[in-house]
């Protein structure tokens, strides 16, 4: 049994950025498509801007996620888990959906999908860094760190809950594309911000394996 959980954390990392590099790969190419094959991007009006903004933020997220899975494979050991291989599915199917409502009449139920990801995101890492804590490979990282509490999770859970009002104004009524603008430069902003993070942790990752 001791060889056998070796051998999940060894070869663990290799099959989950592999999978994540495919449903990525499939995320961009699908992006790429829409792009090309949606005539609303094409055209000088607010819409298109709009869609513009809906593309910039969908770009962002498959990157995000991307460099999500990337620095906790890489900077962090823990035992998987039935729900490691089944989370990269989720991602993927939500990614689709969001690449697959650009550009239509549907940008309440994009802003909805959106906060999905969002809400999928913030459950992953924080249960992957539950059982990471567990490792006494990563013990240099959690020393000084304390358990995560409901209070951190206050700028995801608000971020998660505005694109979830502002999806369901957006469905129930005709809300106008200053509001979805808005919405759409929201998410940009935020995922820059969560881009950075990581960037930021994984400097940290990097400077505790120096040291």
């Amino acid at each position: 049994m001791s060889n056998l959980r070796e051998r999940a954390q060894e070869h663990f990392p290799a099959v989950l950025l592999t999978l994540i590099s495919i449903i990525q790969a499939l995320a961009l190419e699908l992006l790429w498509g829409k792009i090309t094959g949606t005539e609303s991007l094409w055209q000088a009006d607010m819409v298109a801007l709009v869609d513009w903004a809906m593309v910039s933020v969908t770009f962002l997220g498959i990157l995000q996620i991307w460099i999500m899975y990337s620095c906790m494979v890489m900077g962090f050991v823990w035992l998987p888990g039935l729900r490691d291989s089944i989370f990269p599915f989720i991602m993927g199917l939500q990614q689709f959906m969001l690449v697959s409502l650009i550009g239509t009449e549907y940008e309440g139920l994009w802003l909805l999908v959106l906060a999905s990801i969002f809400l999928s995101a913030n459950i992953i890492t924080h249960l992957s860094f539950k059982r990471a804590r567990q490792e006494p490979a990563n013990e240099l990282f959690f020393r000084d760190r304390k358990p995560a509490t409901l209070k951190d999770f206050r700028w995801a859970g608000s971020v998660i809950l505005v694109l979830t009002v502002l999806g369901t104004v957006s469905t129930i009524i005709d809300s106008g594309s200053l509001l979805l603008l808005a919405a759409m430069t929201l998410s940009n902003i935020v995922l820059l911000v969560q881009i950075f993070a990581v960037r930021r942790l994984w400097r940290v990752i990097i400077s505790l394996a120096d040291s």
